[in-house]
């Protein structure tokens, strides 16, 4: 449009017009822009869930019953996985209440038919054990009424011995460990005299026995029996 002929104050006034509408258009464009817009949430990834193993499952399948055990009533399995190197102790059986994991198999040695042995008492204990070259491994479970817990400490043996058996005529067994009488000594070590190293359930050294030629010497063998009397300071 010519504006030759318009009067000034009317084109400024046009001029003014235009510019208020413009900013007015810009403000709605900003305020639109400012609206929160409701938009889908994104759909949360779903990461499957990777469950231990059960009670009756294992590593390594076929599972096996290896030792059964009762204590009070209540009846105990060794479960291992197909090699041995891993396993559970069952309290309850088959419908176990409570299922506790070895330990020792960490230390590289294999559960076999003899690596379970339980001592019924006041405060009952079941040991788990097991061999490899440098000797036996062993670690306690402890219980009283229903209510069982595995001991933090890994009892050893050089002489691939151990025992629960009441030493202190107490209300529970004690850990009986047969050690060899190597010393200072030097050569083979599994010719050297032996001798038992008493443990309380709390993982306190109580004291040793004297030493015996060989390790079917020891008082009560297979079952190795002692008393408090015999006990001495250890080596």
């Amino acid at each position: 449009m010519s504006t030759r002929n318009v009067p000034r104050g009317v084109v400024a006034t046009v001029v003014v017009c235009v510019l208020v509408i413009a900013a007015a258009m810009t403000s709605a464009v900003l305020l639109r822009s400012r609206t929160p817009v409701a938009t889908p949430l994104p759909t949360p990834s779903i990461t499957p869930t990777t469950t231990g193993v059960g009670v009756s499952g294992c590593l390594r399948e076929p599972c096996q019953v290896l030792a059964t055990a009762t204590v009070g009533g209540t009846i105990m399995e060794l479960v291992a996985d197909s090699g041995a190197t891993s396993g559970r102790l069952r309290i309850g059986g088959p419908s176990a209440s409570q299922v506790i994991e070895t330990t020792i198999t960490e230390r590289g040695v294999k559960l076999t038919p003899g690596s379970l042995r339980c001592y019924p008492a006041s405060v009952s204990a079941c040991l788990i054990m097991g061999s490899n070259e440098e000797g036996a491994t062993g670690q306690v479970v402890v219980g009283r009424s229903d209510k069982w817990s595995a001991l933090e400490r890994a009892y050893f043996s050089e002489a691939n011995y151990l025992l629960l058996n009441n030493v202190t005529s107490d209300s529970a067994p004690e850990v009986i460990a047969v050690q060899r009488d190597c010393g200072r000594t030097t050569g083979d070590c599994a010719k050297r005299p032996v001798y038992a190293q008493v443990f309380g359930l709390g993982g306190q050294e109580i004291g040793c026995s004297r030493t015996y030629p060989r390790l079917e010497a020891l008082p009560g063998y297979p079952l190795v029996q002692l008393t408090a009397a015999q006990l001495r300071e250890c080596p």
